[in-house]
């Protein structure tokens, strides 16, 4: 268990003999952020989602009789529960006063580091996840499943019905894929577009060979890469777990949810009787996705 930091635990730093500290690499940029998440604020303490269907095509109407009648249907909800995230560190007045470097008293980088990799854990869940049983959304299935119900009967699927290793054919079979997908009432709308590829560090340089190259990728054939001008964007997820696992963000109009209730603070404290100094972080949010069609799966 973690306890005050003092002079005893850190001995090597009260001398200024050492050139150079190494081991923490501060984030700069979150990778959740460019991973798909729309983001917002809340000031509730939960939000909810709800799934409402459409009215289906028009109908024949024979003259002078009433048109079909028809209506809206609601589906599933989802409900975005507020979790207040915290850490907080206690350095002693010795600490302070004798550490000849001042990176190791940093109490606020400290939280901030945390603050950031607890966010980052977290936005990678849904991925992580997608195919867990049990980790399910508000439609009662898992993230990645060839069983999402429709609010009108039928199901729909948002993975791949053959899953296939990251290759240019399997990107332009995604892209199709999603295009198929129905909206909630179950009839094509405008297509889902894939807009962006989130691939493990494993799989960046095929990414980017397949929908950067000005030719097709792999091939003696002389043709143009047909990807490169649908201008697909990619994303290097250092938190995806599985090396072999990607998926494609779509335009779905709520799909990937990023909600603040409050955005990392940080605050400081001195014990005038201990003599110590706390440094504490604090933020609070919730994250998940509403629709699934807002992320399209494959994995080998």
């Amino acid at each position: 268990m973690a306890s005050i930091q003092t002079t005893l635990q850190v001995p090597e730093f009260l001398y200024p003999t050492i050139n150079k500290i190494f081991g923490t690499n501060m984030k700069e940029r979150l990778e959740w952020e460019d991973s798909g998440y729309q983001v917002s604020t809340s000031d509730k303490a939960y939000i909810d989602d709800r799934e409402r269907a459409s009215t289906g095509p028009a109908r024949v109407k024979n003259e002078g009789e009433l048109a079909e009648l028809d209506s809206g249907s609601v589906g599933f909800g989802k409900r975005y529960t507020m979790t207040a995230y915290g850490l907080r560190i206690t350095v002693s007045e010795e600490m302070i006063r004798f550490c000849q470097y001042d990176e190791v008293v940093d109490g606020a980088k400290d939280c901030t580091q945390s603050l950031k990799l607890n966010q980052e854990y977290t936005a990678a869940d849904p991925f992580i996840k997608a195919y867990t049983s049990g980790y399910n959304g508000g439609d009662g299935v898992t993230f990645a499943s060839a069983s999402h119900p429709l609010v009108n009967g039928g199901t729909f699927t948002n993975q791949l019905s053959v899953f296939m290793s990251l290759s240019e054919t399997a990107v332009e079979t995604m892209c199709t894929n999603a295009r198929r997908m129905p909206d909630s009432n179950g009839y094509q709308v405008n297509g889902f577009k894939i807009q962006k590829l989130v691939v493990p560090p494993e799989l960046e340089f095929d990414v980017m060979r397949i929908l950067k190259s000005a030719n097709q990728n792999d091939t003696a054939n002389n043709a143009i890469n047909a990807l490169k001008s649908k201008n697909i964007d990619f994303h290097v997820n250092t938190y995806l777990t599985a090396t072999d696992e990607w998926m494609g963000i779509t335009n779905a109009k709520v799909g990937l949810r990023f909600i603040w209730a409050v955005k990392p603070e940080l605050r400081d404290d001195n014990d005038q009787i201990r003599y110590t100094k706390t440094f504490s972080g604090y933020q609070n949010y919730d994250c998940g996705w509403t629709d699934p069609r807002g992320v399209f799966f494959s994995n080998t």
